[in-house]
C-alpha cells in the first residue's frame, strides 16, 4: 500500500454526495436526462393484437407486449437435425405467393470418388455447401447477364433449395432446387457441378402444387444432422412472401381481437385454420382437389373460401373503428374549445 500510496502524495478526497436519478432533477446533465427518457420509453409495456396478411391470402394473428429485452446470444454454429414446422411454413408461403411458376426439379448428389470426405467416409458437409454455393452463384450469374441483355422479356431467376442426408444408404449430403426455368441443359448443369454425370437428376413440373408437395416431401424425410441452413431461396422470393402487417395496440383493442377471434372459432376451424389461445391461422384460399398417390389411394384437398378471410377482416374491422372513435372522444377535452366569437 505505501508503495502506491507513498506517505508524502496528496491525500485522496472522495465524494460522497449521491445524486437521485429523476427527470427534471436540476443536477442532471442533458445526457442523463436523454438517457433517462429513453429508458422510460424502452421500459413502457404496451399491449395488443396484431395481424399478418399475406399476399396469397393467408392470415395469421396473435397477441404481443413490447418493453421486454432480451440478451443477444453469441453466436454460434447450428446443427439441427430435421426440419422445423416453420421451415416447412416458410418454403410453402414462398411458393404461393410467387409470381412465378416452379418449371424444374434439380437433384445433385456427390460421387465419393470425386468428393471431398471426412474421417467417416462420407461427403464433408462443409465442403459440399462451398461446392453448392459455387454451382448457385454460376447459374445465378448467367441469368442475372441475361436479364440485363433482355430486360422485361426475361424473369428474374428464382430458386427454391433443401439440404437432405440419404439416411438409408450413403449418409451422404445432397440438394433438391426448384427453379423456375422451363429449360437448362443438363449437359451444362453437369459441366459446372464438376461430378459424375448420374450426380445431376432434372425432372420437369407441370403444376405449381405438385411443385411445392415435390419439396415439402424430401423436408419431411430424415432426421439427420446438417450443419449450418438446411434451405435458401432467392432474395425475390422473400420480397414476395412479405406480408403486411396491422397492430392494434391497447388493451381494449386487444380484447375486442380476443371477442372475434371466439366469434369466428367454428368457421374458422370447418374452413381448415386453427384458433388457439395465443392467435389464430387461417389458410390461403383454395379450391377442393382429388389427387391420387403412388399406391393408387385417393385423397381429397379441403377447400377453403375466399370469404372466410374477408368476413373475419371486416367483423375486426368494426370494434376497432369504434375504439377509436371512442378514443377522439375522449381525447377532446375543454381546454381544445375557444369561447372567443371568432367574429
Amino acid at each position: 500500500m505505501e508503495r502506491l500510496f507513498p506517505p508524502e502524495a496528496v491525500p485522496l478526497e472522495l465524494d460522497y454526495r449521491t445524486i437521485t436519478l429523476t427527470k427534471g432533477h436540476s443536477n442532471l446533465s442533458e445526457e442523463a436526462q436523454q438517457l433517462l427518457e429513453k429508458w422510460d420509453k424502452e421500459g413502457a409495456v404496451s399491449r395488443g393484437a396484431c395481424l399478418k396478411i399475406f399476399p396469397n391470402g393467408e392470415i395469421t394473428g396473435g397477441y404481443y407486449r413490447s418493453g421486454r429485452r432480451s440478451i443477444p446470444k453469441k453466436a454460434e454454429k447450428v446443427i439441427s437435425q430435421t426440419f422445423t414446422k416453420q421451415a416447412r411454413k416458410t418454403i410453402r408461403r414462398a411458393a404461393e405467393c410467387a409470381s412465378t411458376e416452379f418449371r424444374l426439379f434439380i437433384t445433385l448428389t456427390f460421387d465419393p470418388k470425386q468428393a471431398q470426405l471426412n474421417d467417416h467416409g462420407q461427403v464433408d458437409q462443409k465442403w459440399a455447401k462451398k461446392e453448392f454455393k459455387r454451382f448457385l452463384n454460376t447459374i445465378k450469374k448467367k441469368y442475372d447477364r441475361r436479364l440485363e441483355r433482355l430486360g422485361t422479356e426475361q424473369k428474374e431467376l428464382s430458386y427454391i433449395w433443401v439440404a437432405e442426408i440419404q439416411e438409408q444408404h450413403t449418409k451422404n449430403i445432397h440438394f433438391h432446387i426448384l427453379v423456375d426455368q422451363p429449360f437448362i441443359p443438363v449437359k451444362w448443369l453437369v459441366d459446372i457441378w464438376g461430378q459424375a454425370a448420374n450426380s445431376v437428376n432434372v425432372k420437369r413440373l407441370n403444376n405449381q402444387e405438385h411443385a411445392v408437395r415435390y419439396m415439402l416431401k424430401y423436408m419431411g424425410k430424415g432426421h439427420c444432422p446438417i450443419e449450418g441452413k438446411r434451405y435458401g431461396m432467392t432474395q425475390n422470393l422473400l420480397a414476395g412472401m412479405k406480408p403486411q402487417e396491422i397492430r392494434f395496440e391497447g388493451e381494449d383493442k386487444r380484447e375486442a381481437f380476443r371477442t372475434v377471434k371466439r366469434n369466428f372459432y367454428w368457421q374458422i376451424e370447418k374452413g381448415g385454420g386453427k384458433v388457439t389461445d395465443f392467435g389464430l391461422f387461417i389458410p390461403a384460399p383454395r379450391r377442393e382437389k382429388i389427387w391420387r398417390d403412388k399406391q393408387g389411394k385417393f385423397h381429397k384437398t379441403k377447400a377453403v373460401s375466399r370469404d372466410l378471410g374477408r368476413l373475419f377482416l371486416q367483423a375486426l374491422g368494426k370494434p376497432m373503428k369504434k375504439i377509436d372513435w371512442e378514443h377522439e372522444i375522449d381525447g377532446a377535452t375543454t381546454d381544445t374549445f375557444s369561447d372567443e366569437v371568432p367574429f
